[in-house]
């Protein structure tokens, strides 16, 4: 399915949520010269580092090192509060994202899981779903969702059966000031999920002829 993929957009609330979901997916799309830009929405640190301008440019530096590494571009970065993006009206959360997606003339966007506890994640795939609909002109033609780790695993913990499987090998040690990713483990993944590269996805939705539907 990657080859249906040209111009592609990982959105990721907070750095390293693209790494962490994303990050062993990136280079095979990157290999296959595709274009692969990463959105991080919010600021990243606001809530968890009050007022400390400096781990927030060193949390957004690591992103960017990270995803030199891997091939892929880091846009020029949001600032939604961290933590709080259900406190921000959601026609406004629409409207900047929808801004960047059709700026970027891109087909494919990769976005956190509807089922994730972080409430970040569900307004922005909320957000994803509303920009990404059906409608003449539109050329988001593949919406997938993406997991990440102690986040995902909890949202999903009494619905969807675990399963051993190993977590793509990531460049997460550009990655210094989460620990997020400390202690890698196996996640759950619906059973009708892709696989690329050990890590799965799931279809929100794929149609070749997105710019004519109704």
């Amino acid at each position: 399915m990657l080859e249906l993929f040209n111009k592609i957009l990982v959105i990721a609330a907070h750095p390293d949520d693209e790494i962490l979901g994303v990050g062993g997916t990136i280079p095979l799309l990157v290999k296959m010269k595709k274009s692969v830009d990463i959105l991080i929405f919010t600021d990243g640190s606001s809530t968890q580092y009050f007022n400390n301008d400096a781990i927030l440019e060193d949390k957004f530096g690591e992103a960017k090192e990270a995803n030199n590494v891997l091939g892929s571009k880091v846009l020029p970065r949001l600032d939604f509060p961290d933590m709080r993006l259900d406190t921000i009206a959601h026609v406004d959360l629409n409207i900047a994202l929808g801004n960047i997606i059709k700026e970027g003339e891109y087909d494919t966007i990769f976005i956190q899981d509807k089922t994730d506890i972080n409430k970040d994640h569900n307004e922005l795939f909320e957000s994803t779903l509303v920009v990404c609909r059906p409608y003449p002109g539109q050329k988001v033609k593949h919406l997938l969702s993406y997991y990440v780790n102690s986040s995902t695993e909890w949202g999903n913990l009494l619905k969807k059966e675990p399963i051993a499987n190993p977590l793509q090998r990531t460049n997460r040690s550009c990655h210094k000031g989460n620990s997020t990713g400390s202690k890698m483990r196996s996640t759950a993944r619906p059973r009708n999920a892709l696989m690329f590269h050990e890590k799965s996805f799931k279809i929100v939705r794929c149609n070749e002829n997105a710019g004519v539907e109704k």
